[in-house]
């Protein structure tokens, strides 16, 4: 063997080494970006289902305020309209005892 062999054995063993070196700690290095990212992922999705668990409890809230809302003004239509109902009565019987009165002037004013 040459000295330009063992010159090329010796620099492609070195060379290969080296590269040996640099590979494990790209592998090393793309585990921990791998298992950071993993739990990255593992975070977001954790904080979308609270997201979605607290959207879920906003449609409900809301959905019972619309109900609530709609119960509220359905009472308020219908005490309004008993308000009228009442209004009116009070003024058909006023109305009625002031007529007769009223017959009666005319009448006792011809006697």
């Amino acid at each position: 063997m040459s000295i330009e062999e063992q010159i090329r054995t010796i620099a492609k063993d070195e060379l290969q080494t080296q590269l040996d070196d640099i590979e494990k700690r790209m592998r090393s290095s793309f585990r921990k970006e791998s298992n950071e990212i993993k739990e990255q992922i593992q975070a977001i999705t954790t904080q979308m289902e609270d997201l979605s668990t607290l959207i879920a409890d906003l449609n409900l809230r809301t959905a019972k305020l619309e109900e609530d809302l709609s119960n509220r003004f359905g009472l308020v239509v219908k005490l309004r309209k008993y308000t009228l109902d009442q209004l009116m009565s009070e003024y058909k019987r006023l109305t009625g005892t002031l007529r007769p009165d009223q017959e009666e002037s005319p009448e006792n004013a011809e006697i």
